[in-house]
């Protein structure tokens, strides 16, 4: 199973295929070899960076997913493979739109982002009643929650900002920005892989440049980002090359509780993506899976 996110930093490098290698091969740097079925996802955050038409061709077959980034580390687009029908009856069930089924998924989607997200303040011997509260009743009011959390989160990590916004040019919202979009890569290909139409979403409308989809598959997934972020912040380099590589690491490293068992964040991506299919499968949100943090560390 693949399980490497490949980040490229180097400026001016070029990624080839070779007998079932990726190859990266940069000017004053030896050659770097990976085997293909190893990528889960390419990250190139350099400039002047080549692909060759093998690498893209062995990468795409492979189920993997190439993120492109500007100068700034931030990502810009992403090249993907082609979608496909994987289960005819899920297929239908989703273009079908069915709005009570939809209503349900995504009820549970706010539920276990809500319930992570007060674990990522637990971290820091934070309380939200606000979000306690919507826990408790079951009913979340999602910009509201929003609100309160960020009050709480970014004077956590030693921030001075009370809100968040993804166009602001400011480190932690820089750095969130990197994180979703990884994220959000990660599970387009995995809905693809699934069988299921990144432009329909559960909650979330079509948009320019936007996949519904995407957005509501990684909300419950999102405060894991956040939890990455505030244990960054208390290691030295705090840079965003720096930010860029923990995100690789942690995609590859962390692990969260699937039942009895525990799965790669990588995994546990592809997993929620195939539970979502099989809820449209069997028109019911019960098969519905996403990772719930633990409560302490």
């Amino acid at each position: 199973m693949s399980h490497h996110v490949l980040h490229v930093f180097q400026h001016g490098a070029v990624l080839a295929r070779e007998r079932g290698f990726i190859v990266c091969r940069a000017q004053d740097q030896a050659e770097r070899r990976l085997p293909l079925d190893d990528l889960r996802a390419v990250i190139i955050a350099a400039r002047g960076v080549t692909l060759t038409s093998s690498f893209l061709s062995g990468i795409l077959e492979k189920d993997a997913i190439v993120l492109h980034c500007d100068e700034r580390y931030q990502p810009c687009g992403w090249t993907a493979p082609l979608a496909r029908v994987v289960d005819l009856k899920a297929f239908e069930t989703q273009t079908a739109r069915p709005r009570r089924l939809n209503a349900r998924l995504w009820q549970e989607m706010l539920r276990v982002k809500t319930l992570n997200q007060t674990r990522v303040l637990a971290r820091r011997q934070l309380r939200s009643p606000h979000l306690e509260l919507a826990l408790q009743q079951g009913e979340f009011d999602e910009a509201n929650c929003a609100r309160r959390y960020w009050q709480l989160y970014f004077p956590a990590i030693g921030w001075t900002a009370t809100r968040r916004d993804r166009r602001e040019n400011t480190p932690p919202n820089q750095m969130l920005n990197y994180g979703y979009a990884v994220l959000a890569a990660l599970c387009h290909r995995s809905l693809i892989i699934h069988g299921l139409l990144p432009q329909l979403g559960v909650h979330h409308k079509p948009r320019y440049r936007a996949d519904p989809l995407v957005y509501d598959l990684m909300e419950p997934f999102r405060p894991v980002v956040e939890l990455m972020l505030a244990e960054f912040m208390l290691e030295p380099d705090v840079s965003m090359k720096a930010w860029a590589r923990k995100i690789g690491v942690e995609l590859r490293d962390r692990r969260v509780q699937h039942g009895a068992y525990t799965l790669k964040l990588m995994d546990a991506i592809d997993a929620s993506a195939n539970s979502l299919a099989r809820a449209y499968t069997e028109a019911s949100y019960h098969p519905f899976w996403a990772p719930e943090l633990p409560e302490t560390g």
